[in-house]
This record gives structure tokens, sequence and C-alpha cells, in this order.
């Protein structure tokens, strides 16, 4: 009897869905920071970092915290990313902006079983606030959000493509090609990703890191181009 239960038991544990933390995936990135150069209509227009801070809490729920931090002239952006340590995607986005002395504050709060975010924004000297609240078909993804998914769960594979349902935009990404990258005064060996309809453009280091070196965001006037000038691993 007592080899029956313990089978039974091996059965369970071997063969049942995994509901683990996936943090395991992720813990890798910690203290990761990526510098970048910003580049608009080919002007160097700001310096940004993105960084993987490590977790913290929110509304009592323990998540990751990614933040990406551009400065230049009359030009200063900081976000804070709180993202979901299960499936790495965001549960609360807020946004600082300071464009040319103009202050907008602007969160993103998501309900990814629902598939809603809600979007406030508040711009200085304003008494009231901007709200409006979106329902997508599925989870809401966000770009920097996708790039650490992708890193930590998925292998390069030309041709293969994912949904990505961004707050004001449904997205596919496909790995385009493989190419070469100028950064730090070097050449790297990457893969291409670009977005249908256009929105962005991604290349990813060939290597087992996966290193966001470039990451493009198209537009018919003022498109940006973020360009890896430093990369720091703890």
């Amino acid at each position: 009897m007592k080899k029956i239960l313990f089978s039974i038991f091996l059965v369970i544990v071997l063969f049942s869905p995994s509901y683990a933390d996936q943090s395991d995936l992720y813990d890798q990135f910690i203290g990761e920071k990526i510098t970048y150069r910003i580049k608009s209509l080919g002007v160097h227009a700001a310096n940004a970092d993105l960084s993987f801070e490590g977790t913290a809490k929110i509304d009592g729920q323990d998540v990751y915290l990614l933040t990406f931090h551009a400065k230049g002239a009359n030009f200063l952006d900081i976000e804070k990313i709180y993202v979901n340590k299960q499936d790495f995607y965001p549960v609360r986005v807020e946004r600082d902006l300071n464009i040319l002395g103009s202050k907008e504050k602007i969160t993103e709060s998501y309900d990814q079983e629902n598939f809603v975010v809600t979007i406030e924004k508040k711009v200085e000297d304003k008494e009231k606030a901007e709200e409006k609240v979106i329902k997508k078909t599925g989870k809401i993804d966000n770009i920097y959000c996708f790039i650490y998914r992708f890193r930590a769960e998925e292998e390069f594979e030309i041709g293969k493509s994912f949904e990505m349902n961004l707050p004001t935009k449904d997205v596919s990404i496909k790995i385009a090609k493989k190419t070469k990258v100028k950064a730090l005064k070097k050449v790297y060996e990457a893969y291409y990703f670009q977005t249908v309809p256009r929105q962005y453009e991604v290349w990813f280091d060939v290597s087992s890191d996966k290193i966001p070196i470039r990451i493009d965001k198209p537009a018919i006037i003022g498109g940006t181009s973020m360009v890896m000038t430093e990369y720091k691993k703890q």
C-alpha cells in the first residue's frame, strides 16, 4: 500500500502543472543597468538608463521594479514599472514627465485578470486629472516587460512572432532576421525584431544574455533611436 501511495505521489509531483514562483528566471537580471544614447531626427536628444532594480511591494503585492530614466536638455522622463513576478506583465506604471518645463504625471493601473488598464494623467496647474479606461482582449503588455520576458523565457528563431497588446495599440513582434548592429565602438551579431504595425524595432545580441543593444520607436516625424553606450551587470 505504501509503495502504491508513493508512486501516486511521484506522478502528482512530476506531471502536475507547475505554479511555482517564476522569479528564478528573472533574478538573474537584478542589478542590471543598460545605458542608451537617444537620438531623434539624427541628433543626440538625451541619455537613458534602463535598470532592473529588483523586488518591491505595491498594494501589498510582491513585484519586480524596472526603472527607465531619460534626461536631456529641457527634457526628463522617469518611469517606474512594477511587474508581476509570475508572468512578468505590468501591474502599474508611474511616469513623471517634464518637457520644456511642462510637467505631467501619468499612472497606468493594470487589471490583468479582466484585461483592463486605467490611465490617469495629471498635468501641473490643472486641478482635475484626465482618466481613460481601456479594455483589451488579452493581457496588456509593456515593451520593456516584453524585452525581459523574451530574454528569460524564449529562444531566437527567425520567423517566430509574438502578440503584444500595448495599452493603445495591438501589435505582433517578429524575429525578422540575423544582422549586425554597432554599439560601444564595435559591431555586434544581433537578431532584429520588428513590430506590425510599425511601432518598435529591437536588436538583441546573440549571446545567452540577449542584451537589447538598440531599441527604436519609428515615427513619421520625430522618431527615436536608443543605442547602448554602457552595460553593467551585478
